[in-house]
C-alpha cells in the first residue's frame, strides 16, 4: 500500500466528515424551529414547522401527533390536542415489537431510516395531557361535564394499568437480526464496552408524578377510594426512590402524604392508617377548604444532538481506537467531550494500566481524550472478518449526547390578591428523565453504531474485491477512501425526540376559600429575570386545577410566557 497516499487520503476523509457534520447541524437545528417560534408565542407557526418536518403516515409519524398535540393544547384547543394523543397512543401500542425488517434496515442504513417508536415515558405523560385535557373541555362543555370527566377517569384507569405493567416489567422483547457478519462484529465489541457503575440505578422504573395527579384527579371527580391508592403509591415511589434519583425535595413526599390523610379522613375508617401517618404530614394543611393545585410546566426538555467520533485501528497495540470530533459551539464542544470521557474515554486506573501495557506512554495521556479497544486475541478474529482491513482510512460513528442540566430557575411563588402564599416545588425532573434515559442506552447505542459502520466498511471493502480494484495499489486506495467518505456522509445518529416536552414539572396545593381569586405565578430566575403568569381562578367543589406553561426562553413580552390554563372542577 502507498504510504504516501494513505497520508494524503486521510486528511480529506477528515475534512468530507467535519463538511457533514456541519450539514448535519443545520438539519438539526431546522427540526428544532417548532420548538423556537413555540417559545415566542407563535403557535400556528411551530405547528405549520412541524408538519413540514413530519409526516403523519411516515416514520416520524408518532412525533406528528406527539408535538401536534402539545401545540394544541398550548392554543387551548383540547379536543384536537386529544386527537393527536389519541393516534399516539394507538401508535405506542402497536410498536410494542419491533419489526425485524427495520431492525436489520437500521443496521445497514442507521437508525434515522426506520420508524420512531418513542421512550417508556412517554405513555404516563400522554395519559396525563389527555386526562387535563377532558378536564378544560369538561369545563367548556357543561352540558357533557360528566362524560367529559368520565374520560378523563379512563385515562388515568389506563395510565394505572400501564404503570403496573411497568413495575412488574423484566425486560422487553427485542429479536435480533440474524446476519451472521453482524453478529460477529457485535460480539467483538461487546465485552469491550460493558456499562460501568454510574449507569446502575437510573431506570425508568415508575412515575410517582403519574400516580400523585390521577390521585388529584379521582379525588376530584369524587372517586375517594382510587384516590387514596393513587396518593399511596406516589408517597411511597417518592419516598422509596423517585424523589432521589431525579433530585426532588422532601416537600414532594410530604404533599403525597398530606394528601393522602386528606382523602383517608374525607372517607372515615382509616384511624389507624391515620395515627401511623402523624410524623410525615402536616397537621395545618388538614382543612375543610377547597384545594386548588397548580401544576407548572417549566422550560424545554433538553435536545438529544449528535456527536461524532472517528474508529481506527492500531496495528502495533492491536487496539481500535475512537477519537471524539467536536464540532459546533465552544458549550457544544465542551459537552461533548464531557460526554465521551463521562462514558468513553479511558479514564480508570485499569484502563490506563491496559494502555499502557498495550501501547506506548503516550496511550495513556491521549485515554482522556480517547478509548482504545484492546482487542488481543479478538484481533485475528477481526483481521479475518475483513474489519482491520476496512478501517484503513477509519469509520466515523455517530451517537447522541445532551448538554449538562443547567438550574436557572432560582424559586417559583404563588400570589394570591397581592400577597405571597406559597411555593411551587419540583414534582418531575423530565430534564434528568431525558439524561439518565440516554446514558442508560449510550452503550448499546454506540455498540450498534460501530456494528452498522463496520458491516458498512467490510461490505463495501467485499464489493471493491469482487471488481479487482484492492489488487490495484493507487486506484484501490482512491476507492476505499471514497466509500469511507460515503459511509461518513450517511452516518447519522438518532436525535428524534418529543421535542415540546417541558424540562420541570412544579406543584403546588394551597387551601383556598371558594369564589374568585387573582392568582399569579412569579417564577424567578438566576439571571434576575421575574416572569409574571396571571388569571383570575374560580375556586369551587373540593379541588380545583390551573396548569399552564412556562417558557424561560422566551423574549420578555412574548404571549407564551403568560399563556395559561385554567381547569375548575366542581
Amino acid at each position: 500500500m502507498n504510504s504516501i497516499t494513505t497520508h494524503v487520503l486521510k486528511p480529506l476523509l477528515m475534512l468530507v466528515t467535519l463538511t457533514c457534520l456541519s450539514a448535519c447541524n443545520v438539519t438539526h437545528f431546522e427540526k428544532n424551529n417548532a420548538i423556537n417560534l413555540a417559545q415566542k408565542g407563535e403557535l400556528v407557526s411551530a405547528r405549520t414547522a412541524i408538519k413540514r418536518h413530519y409526516s403523519s403516515q411516515g416514520k416520524n409519524r408518532l412525533l406528528y401527533h406527539l408535538e401536534l398535540a402539545t401545540y394544541f393544547q398550548l392554543e387551548k384547543d383540547y379536543q384536537q390536542s386529544n386527537k393527536h394523543l389519541t393516534h399516539a397512543k394507538d401508535l405506542l401500542e402497536s410498536f410494542y415489537t419491533v419489526s425485524l425488517s427495520e431492525t436489520a434496515l437500521s443496521q445497514f442504513s442507521g437508525p434515522t431510516y426506520t420508524t420512531f417508536h418513542g421512550q417508556k415515558y412517554y405513555r404516563p405523560l400522554l395519559h396525563v395531557m389527555k386526562a387535563l385535557n377532558y378536564n378544560a373541555l369538561a369545563i367548556a362543555q357543561p352540558e357533557n361535564r360528566t362524560v367529559l370527566q368520565d374520560s378523563a377517569l379512563v385515562e388515568m384507569r389506563q395510565l394505572n394499568l400501564y404503570l403496573e405493567a411497568l413495575t412488574d416489567e423484566t425486560g422487553g422483547y427485542n429479536p435480533s437480526v440474524n446476519d451472521k457478519l453482524t453478529n460477529q462484529i457485535y460480539a467483538i465489541l461487546k465485552p469491550i464496552l460493558a456499562p460501568k457503575a454510574l449507569l446502575s440505578n437510573i431506570d425508568y422504573r415508575d412515575d410517582a408524578f403519574a400516580h400523585f395527579l390521577s390521585g388529584v384527579i379521582n379525588e376530584q371527580n369524587g372517586e375517594l377510594d382510587s384516590a387514596r391508592l393513587q396518593y399511596q403509591r406516589a408517597a411511597s415511589a417518592y419516598e422509596n426512590g423517585f424523589a432521589k434519583q431525579y433530585q426532588l425535595p422532601p416537600d414532594t413526599t410530604k404533599q403525597a402524604y398530606n394528601n393522602l390523610a386528606r382523602v383517608m379522613t374525607k372517607s372515615g375508617g382509616y384511624e389507624i392508617e391515620l395515627e401511623r401517618l402523624k410524623g410525615k404530614i402536616d397537621p395545618q394543611q388538614q382543612n375543610h377548604l377547597s384545594q386548588l393545585t397548580v401544576i407548572q410546566n417549566i422550560g424545554v426538555a433538553p435536545q438529544r444532538k449528535q456527536f461524532n467520533l472517528v474508529l481506527t485501528a492500531d496495528h502495533d497495540s492491536k487496539a481500535l481506537v475512537m477519537t471524539p470530533i467536536p464540532f459546533g459551539t465552544h458549550a457544544e464542544r465542551q459537552a461533548q467531550i464531557q460526554w465521551f470521557q463521562m462514558l468513553f474515554a479511558d479514564t480508570s486506573i485499569f484502563d490506563m494500566l491496559q494502555n499502557y501495557t498495550m501501547g506506548d506512554g503516550s496511550d495513556v495521556a491521549l485515554g482522556f481524550v480517547t478509548k482504545r479497544l484492546p482487542l488481543g486475541g479478538l484481533w485475528d478474529n477481526a483481521k479475518k472478518v475483513g474489519l482491520i482491513d476496512a478501517l484503513q482510512y477509519g469509520a466515523r460513528i455517530s451517537v447522541t449526547y445532551l448538554a449538562p442540566p443547567k438550574e436557572r430557575i432560582k424559586s417559583t411563588e404563588i400570589w394570591v390578591s397581592g400577597q405571597k402564599h406559597s411555593q411551587l416545588y419540583p414534582f418531575h425532573s423530565i430534564e434528568l428523565l431525558t439524561v439518565q434515559n440516554a446514558l442508560k442506552n449510550a452503550n448499546t447505542e454506540i455498540q450498534l453504531a460501530l456494528t452498522r459502520e463496520i458491516v458498512k466498511a467490510i461490505g463495501a471493502q467485499k464489493l471493491m474485491q469482487k471488481t479487482g480494484l484492492q489488487q490495484h495499489e493507487v486506484f484501490g486506495s482512491l476507492a476505499k477512501f471514497a466509500t469511507s467518505a460515503v459511509n461518513a456522509i450517511t452516518a447519522a445518529a438518532d436525535t428524534r425526540q418529543w421535542q415540546s416536552l417541558p424540562a420541570q414539572i412544579r406543584v403546588a396545593q394551597i387551601p383556598l376559600p371558594t369564589g374568585e381569586h387573582n392568582i399569579i405565578i412569579k417564577t424567578q430566575l438566576n439571571s434576575g429575570r421575574v416572569i409574571n403568569q396571571t388569571e383570575q381562578v374560580n375556586v369551587s367543589g373540593q379541588m380545583s386545577l390551573w396548569q399552564t406553561r412556562t417558557f424561560i426562553d422566551a423574549p420578555p413580552q412574548s404571549k407564551s410566557s403568560t399563556s395559561s390554563s385554567i381547569f375548575n372542577l366542581d
